[in-house]
């Protein structure tokens, strides 16, 4: 299978993409830093989204202190069109080596249980700024074309 990455191409064996991708973005208007991460991983057996969810929260909370979801809404990774993959977006806070780290999160399931994930990283809370350039980074994914089998 040909694995494309901005720098070139591999031609590869590959039985499952768990990759990752960590994005140094602009910074905020106060000059603190974003970080976007995307991850690739599979649904397991019978496992629907909320299902998958509820299992990184569990795992993500015996990680980290002070661990706390703000807020989850249904969503779309795309524009809401029939090339966009079913989503769910979840706002959590925590504290990681004593600073707080805000995160959004969207989780999407693409094609035949793949799983993928892209998390904005923020030092502070949310702003309406911040949550509008969000909102506009998963309306504007474009999904890749499709291989022909």
């Amino acid at each position: 299978m040909p694995y494309t990455i901005n720098e070139g191409c591999f031609g590869l064996a590959c039985e499952q993409d768990r990759s990752l991708n960590i994005l140094s973005l602009p910074p905020r208007d106060d000059g603190t830093p974003l970080n976007l991460v995307v991850s690739r991983d599979a649904l397991r057996p019978g496992e629907d989204l909320k299902a998958c969810l509820a299992r990184q929260i569990r795992e993500l909370s015996r990680q980290v202190k002070d661990f706390k979801e703000l807020s989850r809404e249904g969503g779309w990774l795309g524009p809401g069109d029939d090339t966009s993959f079913p989503a769910i977006v979840i706002y959590t806070r925590f504290r990681q080596n004593t600073q707080p780290v805000f995160q959004a999160q969207c989780l999407a399931q693409m094609p035949e249980g793949k799983l993928l994930t892209v998390t904005l990283t923020a030092q502070a809370a949310f702003d309406e700024p911040l949550l509008a350039r969000w909102k506009a980074l998963l309306l504007r994914f474009v999904p890749a074309p499709r291989e022909e089998a």
